[in-house]
This record gives C-alpha cells, structure tokens and sequence, in this order.
C-alpha cells in the first residue's frame, strides 16, 4: 500500500539555511572573519562561491524569463483592449502603493526619530555623488536606444518596454503571427523548466550569502543604529501586514491568512537574497497554481512589478532622508516631505532589481536635498540588514498587486484560492 508524503516546503528549506547561515557565520565572526587565516582564505571564499553560483544562475535566467513571459502574456490576452486595461490597472497600482508607502516611512521617521542624540564623533569620507535624474528623464530612460544592448545589459524597465511592444505587434498581425506566438509560448514554458531547475538549489545560495554576511559584519551591525533598523523595518512591515492585507481584503476580497499561508515562501526568498529577481520565478509558479490569478494576469504583473513596484524602497528613501537632516538638527518643511514621496516613488519606478540599489538612489535624493552625506556612510555598512526587509517587502507587493488586479479583471480562480492544498505537489 502506498502512502503519500509531502515534500518538504521550499520557505521550510530557505528558512532552515538562513537559520543556519546566521549561526554558521556568527561563528566564523568569532574566530575572527575574514582576518582569520583559515576562515578568511579558504572558508569564506567557499561560501562566498555557494552564493555567488546561486545568484549568476538567477540572473541568467531572469532577463529571458521575463523577455518571453511578458511577450506571451500580451499574446494570451488576445485583445489589446485588454492589455491596456490591466497596463492601466497596474501602473495606477504601482504608483499609488509607492506613495502610500513613502508616506508611512515618513510618519514612522518622524514619530522615532533615529537621528536624535544620534553620536556623530566619526570622521566620514567625502562621497561623490551622481546628479539626480528628474522625472522626465526617468520616464525617456524606460525607452531603449538599442534594445539588444538592454537585453545584454539587464536594463528591467527597457527590456519590459520592448517586449511590450512587441507583444502588442504580434497582437495586431493576427493570424499572420500564429506560428510564432506558438513558438514564443513553448520557449516560455521552456524558461519555466530551467526555473525550476534553478529553484532547487536556492536554500544552498542562501547559507552560502547569509554566512558571509555574518561572518563579514557579526552582531554588532546591530548595535550602531539599531534605532534607525528598527525605523526601516517598522515601516516596511506596517506596509506589509497592514496595507497589504486591507488591499486584499477591500480590493481582492480575499483572506489576507490564506494569501501570506501561500505567498511566505517568496517573501522569504526576497528576504534572504535581496533580490526580488530571486523570488519571481517562485511567484510566478504558486500566483496562478496556488493563489488563482490567472496565468496572463500573473505573467504580466509579476515581472513588470519585479522591476517598477518598489514599496519597500520607497519607505527606506523617506527614512534615510528625514534620518539625515535628524543628525544634524535640519528641518524638512511639510512641504519638502510631499515632494519627497513623489520624487521617492518614480524613483522606486526606475530601481533595477538588483542588490543594493536603494543606497545608490538614496545618495543622489541627500544630495540634491542639501543634506548631509554621513547618513549615507552610517547606512551604507548595514544596507545588507535592512535591504532585505525592502526586498521582501517588494516581491510581496508584486503578488498583492497581482491578485488584486486579476480579482478587479475578473480572472482570479476563488476556488484555488480558497484551498489550502492547491498547487501542492506530492511524492509517493
């Protein structure tokens, strides 16, 4: 008689080597991290190499995933009407979550003040910063010069631009196009094959970067300014476990505990390589099979907001910035802090998803704002800490959006929803 057992669950995988990549390298920390012959010259360069593997094969397999998902998704459509609903649906979605959060880190910010009494006897370098690019130029950039050299760059935005486009052509050829949108369908389900492939391994990326880490910083990245990690993470989480869940209640009308039951396992991955690029290809799998989005909603909204949704990043530009003028006793007027959440969320729009990101926009926003530059070197050595609650917070946003909008579309599958077990693959 078989009996069937279910296999172990990727977050239970992720979070038992993140568990284990902190204890692992709190105890290289000890024996002195990188300054330790042993540890330094054969230990950590290994782990290092764990990591590093993981996140080649991610990024190798993120640009024509996305290149071929967001082609086919404009093909499933089979109505340009409908494309531009859910494109309109989506970019509104994008932009007014950006906002709500850059307004939450504010409020949080100004409620904590990290930079109060903040000691600052350091001497910081002078950092050379890039001029701000405005709004106009942020929106020209999102078209490529030369596509292919968007392709082979991995500029997000641009390579999403193109593939819409030439969605959006192939749509219009009609019957003519049919040979080749077939084709494009089958390389697409091609790319999720290698996704999947490329799944397995991440619980060895993740001990391998989260013990370098350790071993790198230790526990005392916390002690320095814990106050301002706890500001950052606050915001996030308030942006996560709050507004998420009345998103999905009001808009979705869905259970907020059956979506975070099935939505942990990319917040996790987000969370433990601070790269939603990471967590996509797992979202794009349990979106339509466990949560009931379909899969033309999913394949458009997810990768899109891999790279335009950054809800997280925005709560941080607002806190670093206010955390700047605190330290040195600056008032920002009411009215600079409006106009700081809207230059915060285009720039969030135009953030690459890649590792850390946000600390470069951030140094550009203190810059052209006049204030003092030590926030950026103060952050800058335990970005790696709370740029995973950004991240988290990004790849989660994604898969809220994209459940909201199919429920708005008419195209979420309550039933698969509702079940507990859908999508869940068992072994005998």
């Amino acid at each position: 008689m078989k009996t069937e057992k279910t296999k172990m669950k990727l977050h239970v995988k992720i979070f038992i080597a993140l568990f284990a990549g902190i204890v692992f390298g709190y105890i290289l920390n000890s024996f002195g991290g990188s300054d330790h012959p042993i540890v330094g010259g054969y230990i950590m360069p290994f782990l290092q190499f764990m990591g590093d593997i993981f996140i080649r094969l991610i990024r190798m397999i993120v640009v024509p995933l996305v290149f071929f998902t967001i082609i086919d998704a404009a093909l499933s459509l089979g109505d340009l009407k409908k494309l531009r609903s859910i494109g309109v649906k989506t970019v509104i979605w994008f932009l007014s979550t950006g906002m709500i959060s850059a307004c939450i880190g504010l409020v949080v910010v100004n409620i904590i003040q990290p930079g109060k009494g903040f000691d600052m006897g350091v001497e910081v370098a002078a950092i050379e910063a890039k001029e701000l690019p405005g709004i106009y130029k942020t929106i020209v950039d999102l078209f490529p010069l030369n596509p292919f050299a968007a392709l082979a760059s991995g500029e997000m935005m641009q390579i999403i631009v193109f593939s819409l486009f030439i969605g959006i052509a192939l749509l219009g050829l009609g019957e003519k196009a049919a040979s080749v949108s077939r084709a494009i369908s089958v390389v697409s389900e091609a790319m999720f094959k290698i996704v999947g492939y490329v799944i397995a391994i991440i619980p060895f990326g993740v001990f391998g970067l989260m013990s370098v880490a350790l071993a790198n910083y230790g526990l005392a990245i916390f002690g320095p300014v814990a106050k301002f990690i706890i500001t950052d993470y606050l915001a996030s989480i308030i942006m996560t476990v709050v507004v998420y869940s009345l998103l999905l209640v009001f808009i979705a009308k869905v259970s907020p505990v059956m979506f975070w039951k099935k939505a942990f396992e990319p917040w996790m991955i987000a969370f433990s390589t601070c790269t939603s690029a990471a967590a996509l290809p797992v979202a794009m799998d349990i979106t339509p099979n466990r949560l009931g989005a379909s899969k033309q909603v999913s394949s458009f909204v997810l990768p899109l907001g891999c790279t335009a949704q950054m809800n997280g990043t925005c709560a941080f530009f607002a806190c670093i910035v206010v955390f700047a003028a605190q330290l040195y006793g600056m008032e920002i007027s009411i009215q600079q802090q409006i106009m700081l959440c809207v230059q915060a969320t285009f720039l969030s729009v135009g953030c690459a998803a890649t590792p850390q990101i946000g600390l470069v926009i951030s140094l550009t926003l203190l810059t052209q704002m006049g204030l003092p530059l030590e926030a950026y070197a103060l952050v800058a050595g335990i970005y790696r800490i709370i740029d995973q609650i950004h991240t988290a917070t990004n790849a989660s946003g994604d898969i809220v959006a994209t459940v909201c909008i199919a429920a708005m579309e008419g195209e979420l599958n309550r039933e698969v929803f509702n079940d507990p077990n859908a999508g869940i693959k068992a072994t005998a």
